[in-house]
Protein backbone atom coordinates (compact mmCIF):
# COMPACT_ATOMS: atom_id res chain seq x y z
CA UNK A 1 0.00 0.00 0.00
CA UNK A 2 1.64 3.84 -0.99
CA UNK A 3 2.29 5.73 1.83
CA UNK A 4 -0.41 8.70 1.93
CA UNK A 5 1.22 11.88 1.29
CA UNK A 6 1.33 14.91 3.70
CA UNK A 7 -0.56 17.40 4.19
CA UNK A 8 2.32 19.73 4.42
CA UNK A 9 3.59 18.48 0.93
CA UNK A 10 -0.08 18.22 -0.87
CA UNK A 11 -0.74 22.12 -0.19
CA UNK A 12 2.96 22.89 -1.78
CA UNK A 13 2.15 20.72 -4.69
CA UNK A 14 -1.15 21.87 -5.19
CA UNK A 15 0.03 25.96 -4.31
CA UNK A 16 2.41 25.37 -6.52
CA UNK A 17 0.68 24.21 -9.54
CA UNK A 18 -2.18 26.50 -9.02
CA UNK A 19 0.31 29.52 -8.77
CA UNK A 20 2.27 28.16 -11.70
CA UNK A 21 -0.66 27.44 -13.57
CA UNK A 22 -2.24 30.96 -12.91
CA UNK A 23 1.14 32.90 -13.52
CA UNK A 24 1.70 31.28 -16.80
CA UNK A 25 -1.78 31.77 -18.30
CA UNK A 26 -1.55 36.07 -17.17
CA UNK A 27 2.17 35.46 -18.72
CA UNK A 28 0.72 34.37 -22.23
CA UNK A 29 -1.91 36.67 -22.14
CA UNK A 30 0.63 39.62 -21.52
CA UNK A 31 3.09 38.28 -24.33
CA UNK A 32 -0.29 38.31 -26.59
CA UNK A 33 -1.32 41.27 -26.50
CA UNK A 34 2.22 43.00 -26.57
CA UNK A 35 2.65 40.65 -29.71
CA UNK A 36 -1.14 42.18 -31.06
CA UNK A 37 0.58 45.88 -29.61
CA UNK A 38 4.21 45.52 -31.12
CA UNK A 39 2.06 44.16 -35.05
CA UNK A 40 -0.29 46.53 -35.08
CA UNK A 41 2.08 49.50 -34.21
CA UNK A 42 4.55 48.33 -36.97
CA UNK A 43 1.90 47.61 -39.71
CA UNK A 44 0.50 51.32 -38.99
CA UNK A 45 3.90 52.62 -39.37
CA UNK A 46 5.05 50.92 -42.05
CA UNK A 47 1.65 51.18 -44.11
CA UNK A 48 2.19 55.17 -43.41
CA UNK A 49 5.66 54.88 -44.54
CA UNK A 50 4.60 53.46 -47.92
CA UNK A 51 1.76 55.62 -48.81
CA UNK A 52 4.54 58.43 -48.25
CA UNK A 53 6.94 56.60 -50.41
CA UNK A 54 4.06 55.98 -53.39
CA UNK A 55 3.31 59.67 -52.99
CA UNK A 56 7.23 60.50 -53.26
CA UNK A 57 7.33 59.37 -56.93
CA UNK A 58 7.71 62.10 -59.12
CA UNK A 59 7.84 61.71 -63.06
CA UNK A 60 9.66 64.47 -64.11
CA UNK A 61 10.17 62.91 -67.81
CA UNK A 62 7.88 62.86 -70.70
CA UNK A 63 8.18 59.14 -70.71
CA UNK A 64 6.60 57.91 -67.78
CA UNK A 65 8.24 54.71 -68.00
CA UNK A 66 11.42 56.11 -66.63
CA UNK A 67 9.62 56.16 -63.52
CA UNK A 68 12.31 53.93 -61.86
CA UNK A 69 15.29 55.78 -63.47
CA UNK A 70 14.55 58.95 -61.22
CA UNK A 71 17.69 59.06 -58.80
CA UNK A 72 16.02 60.35 -55.63
CA UNK A 73 13.37 57.54 -56.26
CA UNK A 74 16.36 55.15 -56.48
CA UNK A 75 17.95 56.57 -53.15
CA UNK A 76 15.17 56.62 -51.61
CA UNK A 77 14.26 52.87 -52.07
CA UNK A 78 17.71 51.52 -51.41
CA UNK A 79 17.22 53.29 -47.99
CA UNK A 80 14.55 50.91 -47.09
CA UNK A 81 16.30 47.73 -46.70
CA UNK A 82 18.92 49.24 -43.91
CA UNK A 83 16.24 51.44 -42.19
CA UNK A 84 13.02 49.39 -42.00
CA UNK A 85 14.35 45.87 -42.76
CA UNK A 86 12.77 46.31 -46.69
CA UNK A 87 14.04 42.77 -47.80
CA UNK A 88 12.45 43.33 -51.32
CA UNK A 89 10.93 45.87 -53.66
CA UNK A 90 9.24 45.94 -57.36
CA UNK A 91 8.21 48.92 -59.50
CA UNK A 92 5.92 48.11 -61.96
CA UNK A 93 4.82 50.59 -64.95
CA UNK A 94 1.52 51.44 -65.97
CA UNK A 95 0.70 48.06 -67.25
CA UNK A 96 2.15 45.85 -64.26
CA UNK A 97 5.90 45.54 -66.53
CA UNK A 98 8.34 45.11 -64.17
CA UNK A 99 10.63 47.75 -64.59
CA UNK A 100 13.32 47.49 -61.07
CA UNK A 101 13.80 45.26 -58.20
CA UNK A 102 15.65 44.80 -55.36
CA UNK A 103 15.38 41.26 -53.83
CA UNK A 104 17.47 40.27 -50.69
CA UNK A 105 17.02 36.19 -49.99
CA UNK A 106 14.28 34.47 -51.76
CA UNK A 107 11.64 36.66 -51.01
CA UNK A 108 8.75 36.60 -54.31
CA UNK A 109 5.89 39.08 -55.10
CA UNK A 110 2.80 39.20 -54.56
CA UNK A 111 0.27 37.18 -57.12
CA UNK A 112 -0.68 39.48 -60.14
CA UNK A 113 -4.22 39.26 -59.28
CA UNK A 114 -3.10 40.86 -56.11
CA UNK A 115 -1.47 43.95 -58.54
CA UNK A 116 -4.10 43.84 -60.69
CA UNK A 117 -6.28 44.64 -57.89
CA UNK A 118 -4.40 47.73 -56.97
CA UNK A 119 -4.39 49.10 -60.30
CA UNK A 120 -8.21 48.66 -60.74
CA UNK A 121 -9.17 49.95 -56.83
CA UNK A 122 -6.73 52.63 -56.47
CA UNK A 123 -6.23 51.41 -53.37
CA UNK A 124 -3.07 49.84 -51.24
CA UNK A 125 -2.69 46.62 -50.96
CA UNK A 126 -1.50 44.62 -47.73
CA UNK A 127 -0.57 41.25 -47.00
CA UNK A 128 0.56 40.25 -43.12
CA UNK A 129 2.35 36.72 -42.92
CA UNK A 130 2.57 36.75 -39.04
CA UNK A 131 3.45 33.61 -36.97
CA UNK A 132 2.29 33.87 -33.35
CA UNK A 133 5.09 33.51 -30.82
CA UNK A 134 3.07 30.57 -28.99
CA UNK A 135 2.72 28.77 -32.55
CA UNK A 136 5.98 26.77 -32.32
CA UNK A 137 4.80 24.23 -35.44
CA UNK A 138 4.99 27.00 -37.93
CA UNK A 139 8.57 27.69 -38.87
CA UNK A 140 7.71 30.37 -41.72
CA UNK A 141 8.95 33.99 -41.73
CA UNK A 142 6.79 36.91 -40.71
CA UNK A 143 6.75 39.43 -43.46
CA UNK A 144 4.29 42.14 -44.66
CA UNK A 145 3.82 43.32 -48.21
CA UNK A 146 2.05 46.34 -49.43
CA UNK A 147 0.97 47.31 -53.05
CA UNK A 148 0.42 50.68 -53.80
CA UNK A 149 -0.20 52.77 -57.01
CA UNK A 150 1.69 55.82 -57.73
CA UNK A 151 0.19 58.38 -59.45
CA UNK A 152 1.10 61.15 -61.31
CA UNK A 153 -1.10 64.18 -61.16
CA UNK A 154 -3.92 62.00 -60.68
CA UNK A 155 -3.19 59.79 -63.34
CA UNK A 156 -2.64 55.87 -62.42
CA UNK A 157 1.62 55.69 -63.53
CA UNK A 158 2.39 52.48 -61.99
CA UNK A 159 3.02 50.33 -59.14
CA UNK A 160 5.35 50.13 -55.99
CA UNK A 161 5.53 46.71 -54.22
CA UNK A 162 7.43 46.66 -50.81
CA UNK A 163 8.12 43.61 -48.89
CA UNK A 164 9.22 44.13 -45.08
CA UNK A 165 10.46 41.83 -42.58
CA UNK A 166 8.91 41.44 -39.48
CA UNK A 167 12.02 39.46 -37.72
CA UNK A 168 12.66 41.75 -35.36
CA UNK A 169 9.05 41.93 -33.64
CA UNK A 170 9.55 38.13 -33.38
CA UNK A 171 12.90 38.79 -31.60
CA UNK A 172 12.18 41.32 -29.40
CA UNK A 173 8.91 38.90 -28.02
CA UNK A 174 11.47 36.57 -27.81
CA UNK A 175 13.77 38.19 -25.31
CA UNK A 176 10.28 39.51 -23.70
CA UNK A 177 9.77 36.12 -22.73
CA UNK A 178 12.70 35.08 -21.52
CA UNK A 179 12.24 38.17 -18.94
CA UNK A 180 8.61 37.20 -18.30
CA UNK A 181 9.75 33.96 -17.69
CA UNK A 182 12.18 34.88 -15.06
CA UNK A 183 9.88 37.00 -13.54
CA UNK A 184 7.17 34.18 -13.24
CA UNK A 185 9.75 32.25 -11.81
CA UNK A 186 10.99 34.53 -8.88
CA UNK A 187 7.53 36.06 -8.51
CA UNK A 188 6.23 32.97 -8.61
CA UNK A 189 8.87 31.70 -5.66
CA UNK A 190 8.04 34.41 -3.38
CA UNK A 191 4.41 33.95 -3.76
CA UNK A 192 4.57 30.33 -3.23
CA UNK A 193 7.07 30.85 -0.02
CA UNK A 194 4.76 33.69 1.19
CA UNK A 195 1.58 31.20 0.87
CA UNK A 196 3.33 28.47 2.23
CA UNK A 197 4.48 30.16 5.36
CA UNK A 198 0.97 31.09 6.00
CA UNK A 199 -0.22 27.90 5.47
CA UNK A 200 1.69 26.56 7.89
CA UNK A 201 1.48 28.71 10.35
CA UNK A 202 -2.28 28.77 10.40
CA UNK A 203 -3.34 25.59 9.34
CA UNK A 204 -0.57 22.73 9.04
CA UNK A 205 0.98 24.00 12.44
CA UNK A 206 -2.65 23.44 14.27
CA UNK A 207 -3.49 20.69 12.51
CA UNK A 208 -0.14 18.52 13.92
CA UNK A 209 -0.70 20.31 17.48
CA UNK A 210 -4.22 18.93 17.24
CA UNK A 211 -2.92 15.24 15.71
CA UNK A 212 -0.39 15.17 18.90
CA UNK A 213 -2.79 16.23 21.16
CA UNK A 214 -5.12 13.80 19.89
CA UNK A 215 -2.32 11.01 20.35
CA UNK A 216 -1.77 12.30 24.12
CA UNK A 217 -5.54 11.62 24.99
CA UNK A 218 -6.07 8.28 23.23
CA UNK A 219 -2.88 7.21 25.32
CA UNK A 220 -4.80 8.43 28.28
CA UNK A 221 -2.85 12.11 29.25
CA UNK A 222 -5.96 14.33 29.60
CA UNK A 223 -3.93 17.16 30.30
CA UNK A 224 -2.49 18.82 27.07
CA UNK A 225 -4.53 22.01 25.87
CA UNK A 226 -3.98 23.72 22.23
CA UNK A 227 -3.43 27.45 21.72
CA UNK A 228 -6.22 29.71 20.45
CA UNK A 229 -5.05 31.40 18.01
CA UNK A 230 -4.89 32.03 13.85
CA UNK A 231 -8.23 32.02 11.83
CA UNK A 232 -11.61 32.09 13.67
CA UNK A 233 -12.33 28.66 12.59
CA UNK A 234 -9.28 27.09 14.09
CA UNK A 235 -9.30 29.35 17.28
CA UNK A 236 -12.98 27.87 17.10
CA UNK A 237 -11.34 24.43 16.79
CA UNK A 238 -8.95 24.74 19.21
CA UNK A 239 -11.79 25.75 21.97
CA UNK A 240 -13.93 22.75 20.87
CA UNK A 241 -10.75 20.52 21.86
CA UNK A 242 -9.87 22.34 24.89
CA UNK A 243 -13.42 21.88 26.05
CA UNK A 244 -13.66 18.41 24.90
CA UNK A 245 -10.63 17.59 26.74
CA UNK A 246 -12.19 19.47 30.28
CA UNK A 247 -14.97 17.26 29.77
CA UNK A 248 -13.29 13.80 29.30
CA UNK A 249 -10.76 15.11 32.37
CA UNK A 250 -14.18 16.12 34.76
CA UNK A 251 -15.67 12.63 33.00
CA UNK A 252 -12.75 10.48 34.43
CA UNK A 253 -12.10 12.20 37.95
CA UNK A 254 -15.98 11.03 38.25
CA UNK A 255 -15.65 7.50 37.00
CA UNK A 256 -12.18 6.97 39.17
CA UNK A 257 -14.16 8.70 42.25
CA UNK A 258 -17.29 6.07 41.70
CA UNK A 259 -14.71 3.49 41.30
CA UNK A 260 -12.91 4.18 44.06
CA UNK A 261 -15.92 4.22 45.84
CA UNK A 262 -17.06 0.80 44.65
CA UNK A 263 -13.74 -0.67 45.60
CA UNK A 264 -14.08 0.75 49.17
CA UNK A 265 -17.60 -0.54 49.36
CA UNK A 266 -16.33 -3.30 48.02
CA UNK A 267 -13.67 -3.80 50.69
CA UNK A 268 -15.57 -3.44 53.76
CA UNK A 269 -18.29 -5.49 52.11
CA UNK A 270 -15.21 -7.69 52.12
CA UNK A 271 -14.29 -6.90 55.46
CA UNK A 272 -17.65 -7.68 56.99
CA UNK A 273 -18.06 -10.67 55.46
CA UNK A 274 -14.85 -11.91 57.06
CA UNK A 275 -16.11 -10.67 60.23
CA UNK A 276 -19.40 -12.68 59.86
CA UNK A 277 -17.77 -15.61 58.89
CA UNK A 278 -14.80 -15.26 61.89
CA UNK A 279 -17.93 -14.33 64.65
CA UNK A 280 -19.76 -17.76 63.29
CA UNK A 281 -16.34 -19.61 63.88
CA UNK A 282 -16.01 -18.14 67.14
CA UNK A 283 -19.58 -18.16 68.12
CA UNK A 284 -18.94 -22.43 67.14
CA UNK A 285 -15.52 -22.50 68.59
CA UNK A 286 -17.35 -20.78 72.03
CA UNK A 287 -20.61 -23.26 71.98
CA UNK A 288 -17.65 -25.81 71.51
CA UNK A 289 -15.48 -24.78 74.71
CA UNK A 290 -18.22 -23.91 76.60
CA UNK A 291 -19.65 -27.79 76.83
CA UNK A 292 -16.89 -29.35 76.56
CA UNK A 293 -15.65 -27.02 79.62
CA UNK A 294 -19.03 -28.28 81.40
CA UNK A 295 -18.57 -32.14 80.32
CA UNK A 296 -14.87 -32.38 80.58
CA UNK A 297 -13.84 -30.26 83.05
CA UNK A 298 -14.87 -32.12 86.23
CA UNK A 299 -13.94 -35.46 84.65
CA UNK A 300 -10.58 -34.41 83.63
CA UNK A 301 -10.03 -33.25 87.09
CA UNK A 302 -10.87 -36.51 89.27
CA UNK A 303 -9.00 -38.31 86.62
CA UNK A 304 -5.91 -36.62 86.72
CA UNK A 305 -6.16 -37.05 90.80
CA UNK A 306 -6.64 -40.67 90.59
CA UNK A 307 -4.01 -40.59 88.57
CA UNK A 308 -1.67 -38.70 91.09
CA UNK A 309 -3.20 -40.49 93.95
CA UNK A 310 -2.22 -43.87 92.13
CA UNK A 311 1.45 -42.70 91.41
CA UNK A 312 2.37 -41.78 94.93
CA UNK A 313 0.59 -46.01 96.01
CA UNK A 314 2.05 -47.75 93.39
CA UNK A 315 5.82 -49.29 94.11
CA UNK A 316 6.55 -50.74 90.97
CA UNK A 317 8.82 -48.88 88.36
CA UNK A 318 6.46 -50.11 85.47
CA UNK A 319 3.51 -49.56 86.64
CA UNK A 320 4.63 -45.87 87.73
CA UNK A 321 6.06 -45.33 84.38
CA UNK A 322 3.06 -45.88 83.35
CA UNK A 323 0.37 -43.78 85.06
CA UNK A 324 3.22 -40.82 85.08
CA UNK A 325 2.81 -41.38 80.71
CA UNK A 326 -1.55 -41.28 81.26
CA UNK A 327 -0.75 -38.28 83.60
CA UNK A 328 1.14 -36.41 80.66
CA UNK A 329 -1.35 -37.14 78.07
CA UNK A 330 -4.38 -36.20 80.61
CA UNK A 331 -2.53 -33.64 81.44
CA UNK A 332 -2.79 -32.37 77.81
CA UNK A 333 -6.37 -32.38 77.40
CA UNK A 334 -6.51 -30.51 80.32
CA UNK A 335 -4.67 -28.17 78.75
CA UNK A 336 -6.64 -28.22 75.51
CA UNK A 337 -9.95 -27.14 77.63
CA UNK A 338 -8.25 -24.93 79.31
CA UNK A 339 -7.16 -23.00 76.36
CA UNK A 340 -10.83 -23.68 75.18
CA UNK A 341 -11.85 -21.84 78.18
CA UNK A 342 -9.52 -19.06 77.48
CA UNK A 343 -10.49 -18.50 73.81
CA UNK A 344 -14.52 -18.59 74.76
CA UNK A 345 -14.55 -16.83 77.88
CA UNK A 346 -15.91 -13.21 77.60
CA UNK A 347 -13.08 -10.78 78.22
CA UNK A 348 -13.26 -9.63 81.29
CA UNK A 349 -13.51 -5.44 81.86
CA UNK A 350 -10.42 -4.19 83.80
CA UNK A 351 -8.49 -1.25 84.57
CA UNK A 352 -5.82 -0.55 81.94
CA UNK A 353 -3.44 1.16 82.39
CA UNK A 354 -0.45 2.87 79.66
CA UNK A 355 2.20 0.33 79.04
CA UNK A 356 5.54 0.47 78.05
CA UNK A 357 5.43 -2.44 74.99
CA UNK A 358 9.05 -2.67 74.71
CA UNK A 359 9.75 -3.06 78.60
CA UNK A 360 6.87 -6.01 78.45
CA UNK A 361 8.57 -7.84 74.86
CA UNK A 362 11.50 -8.04 76.90
CA UNK A 363 10.59 -9.16 80.22
CA UNK A 364 8.46 -12.04 78.07
CA UNK A 365 11.56 -12.91 76.59
CA UNK A 366 13.47 -13.22 80.03
CA UNK A 367 10.35 -15.02 81.68
CA UNK A 368 10.76 -17.84 78.68
CA UNK A 369 14.33 -17.61 79.02
CA UNK A 370 14.24 -18.52 82.83
CA UNK A 371 11.55 -21.49 81.81
CA UNK A 372 13.86 -23.03 79.28
CA UNK A 373 11.27 -22.17 76.78
CA UNK A 374 14.41 -19.86 74.85
CA UNK A 375 17.38 -21.93 75.87
CA UNK A 376 19.63 -22.30 72.86
CA UNK A 377 17.94 -19.25 70.72
CA UNK A 378 19.72 -16.58 69.72
CA UNK A 379 17.74 -12.72 70.23
CA UNK A 380 18.60 -9.52 68.71
CA UNK A 381 17.16 -6.74 70.16
CA UNK A 382 19.60 -3.97 68.95
CA UNK A 383 16.62 -2.54 66.77
CA UNK A 384 14.26 -2.47 70.13
CA UNK A 385 13.64 0.99 70.76
CA UNK A 386 11.29 2.45 73.70
CA UNK A 387 8.28 3.75 72.35
CA UNK A 388 5.15 5.54 73.78
CA UNK A 389 2.98 3.96 75.96
CA UNK A 390 -0.29 2.27 74.81
CA UNK A 391 -3.64 1.19 76.42
CA UNK A 392 -3.80 -2.61 76.89
CA UNK A 393 -3.71 -5.01 79.44
CA UNK A 394 -0.08 -5.72 80.45
CA UNK A 395 -0.85 -9.64 80.59
CA UNK A 396 -3.00 -9.88 77.73
CA UNK A 397 0.22 -8.18 76.06
CA UNK A 398 2.65 -10.66 77.39
CA UNK A 399 0.18 -13.47 76.53
CA UNK A 400 0.63 -12.05 73.08
CA UNK A 401 4.62 -12.06 72.87
CA UNK A 402 4.84 -15.24 75.05
CA UNK A 403 2.75 -16.90 72.10
CA UNK A 404 4.84 -15.54 68.86
CA UNK A 405 8.23 -16.08 70.64
CA UNK A 406 7.30 -19.79 71.15
CA UNK A 407 6.08 -20.11 67.38
CA UNK A 408 9.56 -18.26 66.38
CA UNK A 409 11.08 -20.22 68.26
CA UNK A 410 9.42 -23.79 67.43
CA UNK A 411 9.71 -22.66 63.55
CA UNK A 412 13.64 -22.21 63.54
CA UNK A 413 16.29 -24.61 63.82
CA UNK A 414 19.20 -24.93 66.61
CA UNK A 415 21.05 -22.02 64.72
CA UNK A 416 17.76 -19.97 63.95
CA UNK A 417 17.73 -16.19 64.57
CA UNK A 418 15.13 -13.99 66.35
CA UNK A 419 15.31 -10.22 65.53
CA UNK A 420 13.47 -7.89 67.81
CA UNK A 421 12.47 -4.43 66.02
CA UNK A 422 10.18 -1.28 67.24
CA UNK A 423 9.38 1.79 65.45
CA UNK A 424 6.72 4.75 65.64
CA UNK A 425 4.58 6.41 62.50
CA UNK A 426 2.39 8.99 62.47
CA UNK A 427 0.06 8.53 65.37
CA UNK A 428 0.34 4.54 65.76
CA UNK A 429 3.55 2.55 67.50
CA UNK A 430 4.62 -1.01 66.04
CA UNK A 431 6.74 -3.74 67.39
CA UNK A 432 8.21 -6.83 64.97
CA UNK A 433 9.04 -10.32 65.72
CA UNK A 434 11.32 -11.89 62.78
CA UNK A 435 12.83 -14.99 62.88
CA UNK A 436 14.88 -16.98 60.17
CA UNK A 437 12.57 -20.34 60.77
CA UNK A 438 10.83 -22.36 57.56
CA UNK A 439 8.32 -19.89 56.48
CA UNK A 440 4.38 -20.17 56.07
CA UNK A 441 3.05 -20.99 52.37
CA UNK A 442 1.62 -17.95 50.91
CA UNK A 443 -1.35 -20.09 50.30
CA UNK A 444 -1.78 -20.05 54.50
CA UNK A 445 -1.08 -16.90 55.01
CA UNK A 446 -5.09 -15.77 55.36
CA UNK A 447 -5.85 -19.17 57.19
CA UNK A 448 -3.47 -18.73 60.08
CA UNK A 449 -5.58 -16.93 62.54
CA UNK A 450 -8.31 -19.18 62.03
CA UNK A 451 -9.34 -21.23 64.86
CA UNK A 452 -7.74 -24.50 65.25
CA UNK A 453 -5.68 -24.19 62.43
CA UNK A 454 -2.00 -25.06 62.94
CA UNK A 455 0.68 -25.91 60.53
CA UNK A 456 2.67 -27.81 63.08
CA UNK A 457 3.00 -31.30 63.18
CA UNK A 458 -0.01 -33.13 65.43
CA UNK A 459 0.22 -33.38 68.75
CA UNK A 460 2.58 -30.48 68.71
CA UNK A 461 -0.30 -27.63 68.53
CA UNK A 462 -3.88 -26.93 69.02
CA UNK A 463 -4.25 -24.06 66.23
CA UNK A 464 -5.59 -21.72 69.27
CA UNK A 465 -2.68 -19.33 69.67
CA UNK A 466 -2.93 -17.35 66.88
CA UNK A 467 -6.97 -16.90 67.32
CA UNK A 468 -6.05 -15.78 70.69
CA UNK A 469 -3.62 -12.86 69.62
CA UNK A 470 -5.32 -11.34 67.05
CA UNK A 471 -8.81 -11.44 69.48
CA UNK A 472 -6.60 -9.63 71.92
CA UNK A 473 -4.76 -7.30 69.60
CA UNK A 474 -7.91 -6.27 67.84
CA UNK A 475 -9.37 -5.64 71.46
CA UNK A 476 -6.76 -2.99 72.07
CA UNK A 477 -7.41 -1.30 68.92
CA UNK A 478 -4.72 -2.50 67.25
CA UNK A 479 -3.55 -4.82 64.36
CA UNK A 480 -1.56 -8.02 63.43
CA UNK A 481 0.48 -8.14 60.08
CA UNK A 482 2.37 -11.03 59.11
CA UNK A 483 5.13 -11.07 56.16
CA UNK A 484 6.39 -14.78 55.29
CA UNK A 485 8.49 -16.36 52.73
CA UNK A 486 8.77 -19.81 52.72
CA UNK A 487 12.42 -21.09 53.65
CA UNK A 488 13.55 -17.58 54.76
CA UNK A 489 11.04 -16.98 58.02
CA UNK A 490 8.01 -14.86 59.42
CA UNK A 491 7.85 -11.72 60.55
CA UNK A 492 4.88 -10.42 62.95
CA UNK A 493 4.40 -7.25 63.51
CA UNK A 494 1.32 -5.51 65.79
CA UNK A 495 0.70 -1.97 65.73
CA UNK A 496 -1.19 0.24 68.04
CA UNK A 497 -2.43 3.33 68.41
CA UNK A 498 -0.36 5.56 70.60
CA UNK A 499 -1.18 7.40 73.58
CA UNK A 500 -1.05 11.46 72.97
Amino acid sequence: MAKAVGLRTEILITLTLLLGAALLLGGIMMLHLMEKGLLEERVNQLNSLTRVIAHSFVIRDVDPNHLFLQPENEKLLNQLSGQVHCDAWWVYDRDLNLLGSYVAESNLPLSASRRQMAKLTGELQQHLNFVPLLNLLDSSDSSIHFIVPIRNESHFSGLLELHFSLADIRLTLLKSQQVLLIYILLYGAVLVFAGYYLLQRNIIKPARNLLKATENVRHGNLETRLPIAGPTEIAQLAIAYNQMVNSLQISRGETETYIASLEETNQKLQQTRDELIRSEKLASVGQLAAGLAHELGNPLAALIGYLEFLKHKIASTSDRDIIERSLVETNRINFLVGELLNFSRPTEITQIEPVDITIVLNSSVQLLRNQGGMVNSEVNNERLKALPAIRIDRHKLQQVFINLLLNAVQACDPQGKITLSSGVENTTVWVGIKDTGCGIPAADLDRIFDPFYTTKAPGEGTGLGLAICQRIVEEAEGSIEVDSELGKGSFFRLIFRKIC
